[in-house]
């Protein structure tokens, strides 16, 4: 045997000397995709939260008109969020949370539209 200085002298010797075939390099890419679709189908996701480089990313502005009292109301529930979430709220998440949380329960939304005249009767009897 002959050997160079970068040769390692315990080294299998490769007797392969024909090119994979195609079919081989494709079942070897195969494998290699299979094995990383599993690592990654076990890797739980990302919360949204940490894939964002910033609070606006992926998110449109949409104006909203409030009544000030439901202002003086927006810096209570965030401060009452973060203590319950553990952690510093950014107003923008906690704002459209509470919008996904309504969304979910449309029958509590509709409770407070109630509150608010919807679906009410005059007593006049005028219809």
């Amino acid at each position: 045997m002959k050997s160079g200085s970068g040769d390692d002298p315990f080294a299998e010797a490769d007797t392969d000397t024909e090119p994979e075939s195609d079919d081989q390099q494709d079942g070897v890419a195969a494998a290699e995709r299979e094995s990383t679709t599993v690592e990654t189908a076990t890797q739980p996701d990302i919360p949204y939260k940490f894939r964002r480089d910033s609070v606006k990313q992926d998110r449109k502005q949409r104006p909203i008109f409030i009544r000030p009292e439901v202002e003086e109301r927006e810096s209570t529930f965030l401060r009452n969020l973060e203590d319950a979430v553990g952690e510093d709220v950014y107003k923008t998440d906690a704002l459209e949370a509470a919008l996904v949380v309504a969304m979910d329960n449309p029958d509590l939304v509709a409770e407070k539209l109630r509150e608010w005249g919807y679906d009410w009767e005059q007593s006049t009897g005028s219809r």
